[in-house]
This record gives structure tokens, C-alpha cells and sequence, in this order.
């Protein structure tokens, strides 16, 4: 099936998601060697997410696969009142997240994640907690309607975006703990 928006051309990070999946399924014995090697050279001069999605069409459709442009639709809730959220490592990263803690810490590591989207939405809530958003090098970040009471709100991940990269806006409200957003260790 062919997603609406399958004619927007392709990344780099797309074809990398692709390639991986392929090796993936040459590893598992479901394609051959030589299908790999021809498979990538053409994910290689692949435009567009139609021609990157034939690519793997015969092939499950698990970690690692291609998402479609608005993929990881929905909405991802990462709420608790004094427990530790972390959200990192691989995830396909929604349009919309919502971060709430109570006194407890929510951390959301984009490194890793797919994300597909122009921009991303995340409503923070944090009272007496801590909320930590680690965004790759290259994102842009938006403070957007951020208000504290008596906590604190640090944006360090400050440096120009890549215009290809995903836009982060946050907006929502800190009591008295804290958000931290930041770039990852070097």
C-alpha cells in the first residue's frame, strides 16, 4: 500500500534505516547475499519513500523498519508520580509526546530514535519532578510556552538546527522541579 505522502523524497537517515533492515533480513536467511547487494545499491539512488518502501515490501516489517513520512502517528505518554519514565535507545518518535511527573523524572533520548516528522510537540508537566530531554546535534528546539513557579527551565541545546533536521517545541508548565533540555555527551 502506498502511504499518501510516499512522492517526499528520502534522506540519508531514511536509506540508512533501509539498508540496516535489509541486512537484517540477509542475516535471518530471508533474502540472499547477492538480493542485498542489489538491494542496497538501489536504496542508494532511492528519491523517495515509495522507492524506498518496494525495497523491503517482502519483508516483516519489525525493528528497524522504514516508517512513513507521519509515522509514529499517535501520541506517546510518558507520565509518572515517583517513578523514574525513560524513553530511549531505538523508538519511532510520534508527532506529539506528553512528558508529566508528579516528583518522580521522565528522560527522552532522542540519539537513537526515527523520527520522520518536520516537527515534534512536546507538552512537559513536571511538578515537583525532573524532566530531561536529550536532542541530537543538528535538531532545532523551541521553547514555546514553557512557564515555572518556583522550578527551573534549562534549554542548552541552543546551536543553530540543520534545516533538514526536526524541529522540537516544548511548551507546558514546571512547578517546583526542573526540565533540562541538553545535547548528548560527546
Amino acid at each position: 500500500m502506498t502511504h499518501p505522502d510516499g512522492q517526499l523524497r528520502a534522506s540519508h537517515a531514511d536509506r540508512d534505516v533501509v539498508i540496516e533492515q535489509l541486512r537484517v533480513a540477509a542475516g535471518e536467511g530471508r533474502i540472499t547475499l547477492e538480493e542485498l547487494e542489489e538491494r542496497i545499491e538501489r536504496t542508494q539512488v532511492a528519491r523517495t519513500y515509495d522507492d524506498l518502501r518496494a525495497l523491503t515490501a517482502d519483508l516483516p516489517q519489525g525493528k528497524g523498519a522504514l516508517v512513513a513520512p507521519g509515522g509514529g502517528g499517535g501520541v506517546l505518554e510518558l507520565r509518572t508520580k515517583h517513578g523514574q519514565v525513560q524513553q530511549k535507545d531505538y523508538w519511532v518518535v510520534p508527532a506529539r509526546i506528553v512528558a508529566s511527573c508528579t516528583s518522580g523524572s521522565v528522560k527522552i533520548d532522542f540519539t537513537e530514535a526515527v523520527c520522520s516528522h518536520r516537527e515534534v510537540l512536546l507538552e512537559a508537566t513536571c511538578g515537583m519532578g525532573n524532566i530531561v530531554v536529550i536532542v541530537p546535534r543538528g535538531w532545532t528546539v523551541w521553547v514555546d510556552s514553557l512557564t515555572t513557579s518556583m522550578g527551573t527551565i534549562s534549554n542548552k541545546a541552543t546551536d543553530p538546527g540543520h534545516p533538514d533536521a526536526p524541529v522540537l517545541r516544548v511548551t507546558g508548565k514546571v512547578g517546583m522541579g526542573s526540565l533540562k533540555i541538553k545535547y548528548p555527551r560527546k
